[in-house]
């Protein structure tokens, strides 16, 4: 029997402070809770190569990769943090100056035959947030935070995305949110 995948939770961010040929660090990663929806579309393209009377090979080329993330709602303070908001007084400001961050993405989805599939998306950057909001019309509508983001692969390593299952060897659950995972060691305990 195959497997299904299916639900969503655990959205997690963190800030990519150096991706550079020596090396990649980032901050620690932050939960942002009420997981609603995420869409991941890599753009690529294809060119084929023709001889001996046909196609003889194809190449592909990864451009960047869009992610669409839907969150029950995206905390001032992250605001914050991905946007290179100032505050002053409490009240946060959005400038023409500030500086979005880079950052890596986190979640899983259930595995209808048990555990969860885990992915990391690892360096990526958010386009403004929009706004929209309604009246409440006699029945309350949620309103919701989108964020469109754009994800390329680390300069470290070229690598854009990982992902992995739970198995009983590795107990992702523990270990997956606690830091980026990058390159395999990241999962690896230390003595």
């Amino acid at each position: 029997m195959g497997k299904v995948l299916h639900g969503l939770d655990m959205f997690h961010l963190a800030l990519l402070t150096k991706d550079d040929h020596e090396g990649v660090t980032y901050e620690p990663p932050e939960p942002v809770p009420g997981a609603v929806n995420v869409s991941v579309t890599p753009n690529t393209e294809s060119n084929t190569f023709f001889a001996d009377n046909g196609a003889y090979e194809i190449f592909n080329s990864l451009g960047d990769i869009d992610v669409n993330m839907e969150v029950a709602d995206l905390p001032l303070e992250m605001q914050k943090k991905i946007y290179g908001h100032q505050e002053e007084e409490g009240v946060q400001f959005a400038s023409i100056e500030d500086t979005v961050a880079e950052l890596a993405l986190s979640f899983r989805a259930k595995v209808s035959t048990g555990g969860y599939r885990y992915y990391w998306f690892l360096k990526g950057k958010a386009q403004l947030l929009p706004n929209e909001y309604q009246t409440d019309e006699g029945n309350v509508t949620p309103q919701t935070a989108k964020l469109t983001l754009k994800f390329m692969p680390l300069q470290y390593n070229k690598r854009w995305k990982s992902q992995a299952e739970d198995k009983p060897d590795l107990n992702l659950g523990e270990k997956w949110f606690k830091e980026v995972v990058y390159k395999g060691d990241v999962l690896t305990p230390t003595p």
